[in-house]
């Protein structure tokens, strides 16, 4: 490194963990913020160094540990001769207090931006899965159910959204919780699969009483909704139960974690105990 990097004080403590192995857990663990406060700082600091990874980061810094490398990382007070070290950390330390909750909030907007959930291949193995799985469940429809194409087309663009959504929504979480693309995948897969078996119970269970809830309490005339805008509504709260469980049984999904018997173990141990 030739020249300094303008880190700032909250970027430079990053770094440091960084180059310790931790995950953006344990860094925001140790300084005592949040996980998408420490990927907005990451993406700034990728930014400064003209990276896209940790270990494109480390490499840069020409050290496993970076420990050479760490007195680079501040500001030179050579550039600014009028400003003294003591003013900048001043200066560091009211800029952190201020964008913490500028940072929580841009960290949302920034998590869609498409170069780099594209470069993670969650969100896309997530939506492809989601996609793939609920076409299988037309095409069931349309053999067994006899659905005609006719019927299926209205709802071919909403179909899609409330997929695209369910797929969305895993990868984020994938993504964030560090999942293999082979786990986002299969939990898209059963958690876009195995939900539309819960559709009639639930609807039966809470949308068929609410509807009749909100007709008692004089909300609705359930008399006068037409064939038509009843068949409507009712495929409009299937997609949003689909959409609703297809998510919360994903991201469900992306934290189960099956571990090997112990016993197992324990008897491979067992022969090298008697030698």
């Amino acid at each position: 490194m030739a020249q300094f990097i303008p880190l700032s004080n909250r970027e430079q403590e990053v770094v440091m963990h960084l180059l310790e192995g931790k995950s953006n857990k344990l860094i925001a663990s140790s300084l005592g913020i949040s996980q998408r406060t420490v990927e907005f700082h990451l993406k700034n600091i990728y930014t400064k160094f003209q990276v896209s990874s940790r270990i494109e980061l480390i490499l840069k810094l020409g050290h496993a540990t970076g420990k050479s490398e760490i007195g680079k990382l501040r500001y030179s007070t050579v550039d600014n001769p009028g400003e003294s070290v003591e003013n900048r950390d001043t200066l560091d330390a009211r800029t952190d207090r201020a964008a913490s909750f500028r940072d929580t909030v841009s960290m949302i907007g920034k998590e869609f931006e498409m170069k780099n959930l594209l470069n993670t291949g969650h969100v896309p193995v997530g939506v492809t899965t989601a996609l793939f799985t609920g076409f299988l469940w037309v095409a069931m429809l349309r053999r067994y159910g006899h659905m005609s194409l006719d019927e299926i087309k209205p709802w071919v663009v909403p179909l899609v959204v409330m997929l695209a959504m369910i797929g969305l929504s895993v990868g984020l979480a994938g993504k964030r919780n560090g999942n293999t693309l082979l786990k986002v995948g299969l939990s898209t897969l059963f958690g876009t699969g195995l939900s539309p078996i819960a559709i009639l119970p639930t609807m039966g269970m809470v949308v068929l009483p609410v509807g009749k809830l909100a007709e008692r309490i004089g909300l609705i005339n359930l008399s006068a909704i037409s064939r038509d805008v009843a068949t409507t509504l009712a495929i409009i709260a299937m997609l949003a139960i689909w959409l609703v469980l297809g998510i919360i049984a994903g991201i469900v999904l992306l934290s189960v974690t099956i571990q090997k018997p112990a016993h197992k173990a324990s008897q491979m141990a067992a022969p090298e105990g008697r030698l």
